[in-house]
């Protein structure tokens, strides 16, 4: 098994197929080492999937004290009527999920690849001439002083948005850009958060408030991009007074704001996920808009629906790069796939929009998510990542 692309999905997908006895090579163009790591100021609302998931592989537990639980959701729209509040605890949850910081998660899923004797780590370093055949994929791995030629019975493309081996294996991809960029930054709240996701539409964008431990939050702030450039340059005291304009006074007065980082928000949607025995996983597949906070839990459902099938050939000693299995797992991720990215556009789309017709119908159906209850339903599954078949790992068997 070779795989390309060492971040968030690839080195998931790595662990999930540990320990059957695979050799499994990892290739990223970054170093391995945590001093190599990108600043990265995101906090990713993990749903109750992905975090069943990340504790099957014992990821989650060592975050201990930088992940929170998310034991409640609120959903609101300034200057409307309408608003949706779900409490985990009176659906019978102990959690809709947990919030953690990317930069924290991808050092805790990096060390535990280093710990597996099975899986080899290829960095810094680039793939290139993939080929092909009947019996397998030869590329080429390319450092800094050689090109090495390696073999393997399959490829996962997971090297992000703008893959170059997406493109090398004549799979195209549509592209939106939104015109958006995405501030992100941890602050301070006068106010206990009490595990509560806040989500706030506004003339601007959304913001959103996500909870992290000691009294903090990870605050996203979405904009047009010639104005994020302008709050990324302003003062951390000019900074919070536009943040609290934004989002309010339900956790009192914002402080503190830690380092900001920008992003611009655009859509890659892959146009299929598949070339001789070629498979792509997470931003390679698809990139979207975070509204919803479903793209780093999308290309994890990814990880683990390909890992279960591929384990099953394994073990079976069947061809774990065949066009059918391949076929039947591109199959069974399009409904998934199609229907979050759908709704990530959607909302994307929706949430910008400020006539009056448009803010009524967004306060409708607010109400109808908080007080329908089959809508509630339906979405608080959906949220918390049960759409179709849960993988095995989510369900904690190996």
């Amino acid at each position: 098994m070779l795989i390309a692309g060492g971040g968030l999905v690839g080195l998931s997908l790595a662990l999930l197929l540990s320990g059957a006895g695979m050799r499994i090579r990892l290739v990223d163009r970054l170093p391995f080492d945590s001093g190599a790591l990108a600043a990265d100021e995101r906090h990713l609302a993990l749903s109750e999937v992905s975090c069943r998931t990340l504790e099957a592989l014992g990821v989650l537990q060592a975050l201990g004290a930088d992940a929170e639980s998310i034991r409640g959701i609120h959903v609101s729209s300034a200057g409307e009527f309408g608003a949706t509040r779900w409490d985990a605890a009176e659906r019978g949850f102990a959690r809709f999920g947990m919030v953690a910081p990317a930069r924290r998660l991808l050092e805790e899923l990096r060390r535990k690849v280093s710990a597996c004797t099975d899986v080899e780590m290829i960095a810094p370093a680039t793939l290139a001439g993939v080929v092909a055949s009947e019996q397998g994929i030869t590329a080429d791995v390319v450092d800094a002083s050689a090109s090495v030629s390696l073999r393997a019975r399959m490829l996962v493309i997971a090297d992000g948005a703008e893959s170059s081996l997406r493109e090398a294996a004549g799979i195209g991809a549509t592209r939106h850009d939104y015109g958006r960029s995405a501030v992100c930054c941890v602050v301070g709240t006068e106010r206990a958060h009490a595990g509560v996701a806040y989500e706030r539409f506004t003339r601007s964008g959304p913001v959103a408030m996500l909870p992290q431990p000691r009294s903090q939050s990870g605050s996203i702030l979405i904009v047009d991009t010639p104005r994020a450039a302008e709050l990324m340059a302003v003062s951390e005291r000019e900074y919070l007074a536009r943040l609290q304009r934004a989002f309010g006074y339900r956790l009192g007065r914002l402080r503190q704001a830690g380092a900001r980082m920008s992003y611009p928000l655009r859509r890659v949607l892959a146009e299929r996920l598949t070339a001789p025995r070629q498979v792509l996983i997470g931003n390679a597949a698809q990139a979207l808009h975070p509204v919803g906070a479903q793209g780093f839990n999308l290309g994890l459902r990814d990880a683990a629906a390909l890992a279960e099938r591929v384990l099953a050939a394994w073990r079976a000693r069947a061809d774990i790069g065949a066009r059918g299995l391949l076929d039947e797992h591109a199959a069974a991720r399009q409904s998934d796939r199609m229907a979050t990215a759908k709704l990530s556009h959607f909302l994307a789309q929706a949430t910008t929009l400020n006539s009056a017709l448009a803010g009524w119908v967004r306060s409708a159906a607010m109400l109808a998510a908080d007080r329908f209850e089959p809508v509630a339903e339906h979405l608080v599954l959906a949220g918390m990542g049960f759409r179709g078949a849960t993988s095995a790992a989510a369900r904690g068997i190996n």
